[in-house]
């Protein structure tokens, strides 16, 4: 199921930079995602961006390696597990719909540290599984030992509401 979200990217090259929604809050935007972020996050970050074809949600937050693990957990189908960035992206890669935008190098040009997963609402049996809105890409960076970046980067061809003004 994820692969079907990885359809709907386009290099930043292609594609126009606009349509950032104002107001969006890592609180607003965790919520409207279903994910519930450890309250011992971090440097949270958030981002809508709508489109005519999709919409993306984004989302971002630094925790303990071991709170990421706790986090990440209940979202991994059973059987499975996040997995290597064999094909990263040259280092400097962009997007216009990417993490860039929140100040962030965008999670696919990472080998070191990153693990990389995907989920759909209804993948796992979990509570956290069932609460998931979109189906999501999840990226974890343990970009220094002990600690991780989360990234969640989830696509709707469906418009997401925006958050209120």
């Amino acid at each position: 199921m994820a692969m079907v979200v990885h359809g709907l990217r386009e290099p930043a090259e292609r594609t126009k930079p606009c349509c950032w929604e104002e107001g969006v809050t890592p609180e607003w935007m965790a919520k409207r995602m279903g994910f519930q972020v450890p309250e011992t996050a971090t440097d949270r970050r958030a981002g809508l961006h709508t489109n005519l074809q999709y919409d993306v949600a984004l989302l971002a937050f630094t925790v303990t390696t071991e709170e990421a693990d706790r986090f990440l957990g209940p979202l991994q189908p059973e059987g499975t597990q996040l997995v290597r960035n064999t094909h990263p992206k040259d280092p400097g890669y962009t997007r216009a719909d990417g993490f860039s935008h929140l100040g962030l190098p965008e999670p696919e040009t990472f080998v070191e540290g990153m693990r990389i997963g995907g989920l759909c609402r209804g993948d796992t049996k979990t509570p956290e599984g069932q609460a998931v809105a979109f189906c999501t890409e999840i990226y974890a960076h343990e970009f220094q030992p002990g600690t991780t970046r989360i990234y969640l980067w989830a696509g709707s061809d469906a418009p997401i509401p925006k958050p209120p003004a």
